[in-house]
């Protein structure tokens, strides 16, 4: 399956994406463990947490 993942950050109470991916898994579990490989090279600040949000 095809997978977009959009990387997100929350200001001011509303999600702003600041990456999205496309991945190429079998399981939606599969998908997250490679979302979460990309989430971990993009800079994260103290003031701003990277959301993760999959859709088919």
């Amino acid at each position: 399956m095809l997978f977009t993942v959009d990387f997100s950050i929350l200001i001011n109470k509303n999600f702003k994406t600041i990456h999205t991916a496309f991945i190429h898994e079998e399981t939606v579990s599969a998908c997250m463990d490679v979302a979460e490989g990309i989430k971990s090279e993009i800079p994260e600040n103290k003031q701003h947490h990277v959301y993760i949000f999959i859709e088919e």
